[in-house]
């Protein structure tokens, strides 16, 4: 019990640096629920152009019309955001998780 309280709060602690580290660079402020605002990878696109100009040619952002992403064009962001990583160097299991 006392090493799953511990885990939980190494968890919590990662998800606020992750957020500082995104809104600083970025100058955004995120909704409280990060996984959210991180589901359509958008974000995570414009991460990936901030560290490397141009590592992701292409984002798919909602617009007033539709603020709402189709799920395919929330996959291909991630996706975009996945190949970007790769370009930049980051090996492939630190871009699922920071524990590598």
């Amino acid at each position: 019990m006392r090493r799953k309280m511990e885990q939980l709060r190494e968890e919590l602690e990662l998800m606020e640096q992750l957020r500082d580290i995104i809104e600083s660079r970025l100058k955004v402020v995120l909704p409280e629920d990060l996984g959210t605002s991180l589901m359509d990878g958008v974000v995570l696109c414009h991460l990936a152009n901030h560290i490397r100009p141009r590592s992701v040619g292409s984002i798919h952002v909602p617009s007033p019309a539709v603020p709402k992403l189709s799920m395919a064009k929330c996959r291909r962001n991630v996706e975009n955001f996945l190949d970007a990583c790769k370009k930049i160097g980051v090996p492939q299991l630190q871009a699922f998780c920071g524990c590598c």
